[in-house]
């Protein structure tokens, strides 16, 4: 897995600057062209059960704090395009976007890349983002690894 730069035709460059961004790519190896949309339903509609673990837990803390807890990701897509999806989840104490970049199909490989631009609205987001960007990037590895296996067990 690569920490990655951000790709100069990228729809993820709309929403910067930012107070936080990363950006992880992996090449898999597939059958066929991955679209964003294929790509947006391995990644964040079929989490592994540790992940679901934390989202509730986060839910759970963040709860009380008057912060989102029933938003679904797939139903706040900003922008696509051919080869990208952007993502995200205004709140009152962060923005935050998310790009999943799906490069060129090319000798059975194909290089995706997940981008994380984050704006902070008060001191409650830039605490609540101190605290999570240590799981954030745990997740955000995973979950590329773990298409590399769902694509080995089509």
């Amino acid at each position: 897995m690569d920490k990655a730069k951000i790709h100069n035709d990228s729809l993820i460059n709309n929403y910067l600057p930012a107070d936080y961004l990363d950006s992880f790519s992996k090449e898999v190896v597939v059958k066929e062209n991955i679209t964003p949309d294929a790509f947006f339903d391995m990644t964040f509609n079929q989490f592994p059960c540790w992940i679901n673990g934390l989202l509730k837990l986060r839910n759970a803390l963040v709860k009380p704090l008057g912060l989102d807890t029933k938003s679904r990701f797939s139903d706040s897509v900003c922008e696509k395009n051919a080869n990208e999806i952007i993502w995200g989840m205004p709140d009152k104490h962060l923005n935050f976007h998310v790009s999943m970049w799906c490069g060129e199909f090319h000798d059975n490989k194909q290089e995706l890349c997940i981008t994380t631009v984050v704006k902070f609205n008060n001191t409650l987001g830039k605490l609540y983002f101190f605290v999570i960007q240590f799981f954030h990037g745990i997740i955000i590895r995973s979950l590329l690894n773990n298409i590399q296996k769902k694509l080995y067990d089509k």
